[in-house]
């Protein structure tokens, strides 16, 4: 390997930076864009088009899980799960049938 300093090293101090500016919100989401999409550092930007890409899945699975109406039996079981109630068993309706 020659001597000097790879062109696609990314140091300490950028990650430090970078951890800190994609916890803000809003500006996060608008650096992961630009960081995915300009500048020459190859390994910078496939990290941040990997992390839009699993924002894409997850707001797609999101997105088919709300369509299909499935969303607030998982809210009330994430919350169950949350409070240390919960069981892995599907949670019945209060239905009353008509007499």
């Amino acid at each position: 390997m020659a001597k000097g300093k790879n062109k696609d090293h990314v140091s300490f101090w950028f990650w430090f930076f970078a951890l800190f500016v994609t916890a803000l919100p809003c500006i996060g989401w608008i650096m992961i864009i630009v960081w995915a999409l300009v500048g020459q550092n190859e390994s910078r930007k496939n990290y941040y088009r990997a992390v839009l890409v699993w924002f894409v899945i997850l707001a797609a699975i999101t997105s088919a899980l709300a369509a299909l109406g499935f969303w607030p039996l998982i809210a009330k079981q994430i919350e169950m799960w949350m409070q240390g109630k919960g069981n892995m068993q599907h949670p019945t309706p209060n239905i009353q049938h008509p007499r």
